[in-house]
């Protein structure tokens, strides 16, 4: 009886067990139950298995000017800001920098520091030729790399490359070479041809269009500075990352294909100054860059290449075709530059029969259309015309800043944003007779600096209004504005400055020495 007794009490406190079990088990799902009725109405999230089976957030890097090699300014991996939240930004922070970063910033996601953290940074070339990196989550400069050369009435407007795969920063520094950085601790590298020169005439030359990087190659170009003061030839400088070493193409003098001496070359002109400086192809590698005002001979024998895009092999080796507006000479003498922007090289058309597509914008406030499989329509360098459209930039306003190229992920539209001195056009490229053809869809009656695409939604820094916009890329219905009663805060002016949006986060610096953050 004494032994079942026992087993009787064991049996009762198994089930009593068993109880507070099961008891346990419920609450845990009552409470998993609250929090995620809490999570939809603070998210506006419909159902609950919405954010069970919500996608894993992935940080992306923003490594360039363009975000990407082709320059498309649209980064398409952005899944935190969309269009049904974007009414939500606000300011999470604003930093004072040494001097102007009048640029875009990089991005780095998620690099280990010596003292074990891991963080989020941001790199900005400064007018004065220094490189700031920042804690990206909390606008604190982490490091600064100053230039022992800075001459106040010089000043570069260049944009960093920042290389995830090797964790290294690269940047210009008025001294007339690039220079290479640790990304993390901002220590110099020395040797192996770095820093590179890429002038010998660094008084009257500079990069000041931004850094780009592809099929191991970085990409610099360079101008002169502000009044066109000679001596200066605008050229090409591609540096082979795996050991400095560089090859050059001018474009002016492009019989030489070094750095030329002062002196060596009797013309001046056909700088290199659109916002990213080259692009690249992703269908076949190659360069494309646009030169703005200087003399145009080629079409005669001539080595002189001013106003005219240009495309040469990834390593700069050979010309391989061209485009030249007709009167090209007369462009340079109104100053109007075709090369205030760049070609920006459009996603393949497939119903189309020119399906390789540019779109070449301009300070006389005309956009061309081209095909850059045959650029001028001749089958090579140095002919005249040869565009397959030209149409109005907005407004008719003059553009020097860099279009953004996005297709619609529903409808598979390609569009090209164009934004002017006066104004923001959204365009459409579609296949027609005889090739293709371009659109204007909508404009907004502001100007503004190079925009861009994340999160299907379109961001643009006005030049006038201290403001920062979040358009629908469809209509251009304003969806946000940094002028807004919940965003917290502005920006200052903004001049070449321009926004970047990764990981959930917008950033923009401006002309009062900051940066600002808006965040969900």
């Amino acid at each position: 009886m004494a032994g079942m007794r026992k087993l009787g009490s064991t049996y009762t406190r198994m089930r009593f067990r068993r109880g507070l079990v099961i008891l346990t088990y419920i609450a845990g799902l009552v409470a998993l139950g609250s929090t995620l009725a809490a999570l939809v109405a603070m998210q506006g999230i419909q159902t609950i298995a919405e954010i069970i089976q919500a996608p894993k957030q992935t940080s992306v890097n923003w490594t360039q000017f363009g975000y990407d090699a082709t320059g498309t300014r649209h980064n398409p991996a952005e899944s935190q800001i969309k269009v049904d939240n974007v009414a939500r930004l606000h300011m999470t922070w604003r930093s004072k920098l040494p001097d102007v970063a009048d640029s875009t910033p990089a991005f780095l996601h998620s690099l280990l520091f010596p003292d074990g953290n891991v963080r989020n940074v941001l790199y900005l070339t400064t007018k004065s030729g220094s490189l700031v990196a920042l804690d990206a989550d909390s606008g604190a400069i982490l490091w600064r790399r100053s230039n022992p050369t800075y001459d106040p009435n010089k000043i570069t407007t260049s944009s960093p490359f920042a290389d995830a795969e090797h964790s290294t920063v690269y940047s210009y520094g008025l001294d007339g070479a690039v220079h290479k950085y640790d990304a993390v601790t901002g220590r110099e590298a020395h040797g192996g041809g770095w820093p590179v020169t890429i002038t010998t005439m660094p008084a009257s030359e500079k990069q000041s269009s931004s850094l780009n990087a592809a099929n191991g190659f970085l990409y610099v170009t360079t101008a002169s500075f502000g009044g066109d003061a000679p001596p200066y030839q605008g050229h090409v400088v591609v540096i082979d990352l795996s050991n400095g070493t560089t090859h050059v193409f001018n474009s002016v003098c492009s019989d030489h294909a070094h750095l030329l001496a002062p002196g060596e070359c009797k013309v001046n002109g056909a700088g290199i100054w659109a916002r990213p400086g080259v692009v690249v192809d992703p269908h076949n590698g190659n360069i494309f860059f646009t030169t703005g005002n200087g003399p145009y001979t080629a079409d005669k024998g001539g080595h002189d290449w001013g106003e005219s895009v240009l495309e040469l092999t990834s390593d700069g080796t050979r010309l391989v075709d061209t485009y030249t507006p007709r009167q090209p000479n007369d462009l340079s003498m109104q100053d109007l530059d075709l090369g205030s922007s760049a070609p920006s090289l459009l996603p393949p058309l497939p119903a189309s029969s020119t399906p390789y597509l540019a779109v070449q914008a301009s300070k006389e406030g005309q956009l061309r259309l081209l095909n850059r499989q045959n650029l001028s329509g001749r089958g090579g360098p140095g002919h005249v015309g040869g565009e397959m459209q030209t149409l109005d930039t907005p407004n008719h306003c003059p553009v020097l800043t860099q279009p953004a190229v996005w297709t619609d992920p529903v409808r598979g539209t390609i569009w090209i944003f164009v934004a002017s001195g006066c104004a923001i056009g959204g365009y459409q490229i579609g296949a027609a007779t005889g090739g293709a053809t371009m659109r204007l869809i909508w404009r907004v009656s502001v100007g503004a600096t190079s925009p861009i695409v994340a999160g299907d939604v379109l961001f643009a820094a006005t030049t006038g209004n201290k403001e920062i916009l979040a358009l629908d890329p469809h209509n251009g219905r304003q969806l946000w504005t940094s002028h807004g009663p919940h965003a917290g805060s502005s920006i200052g002016y903004t001049h070449w400055e321009s926004p970047v949006v990764v990981n959930g986060r917008l950033y923009c610096a401006d002309e009062d020495h900051e940066i600002v953050a808006y965040g969900l």
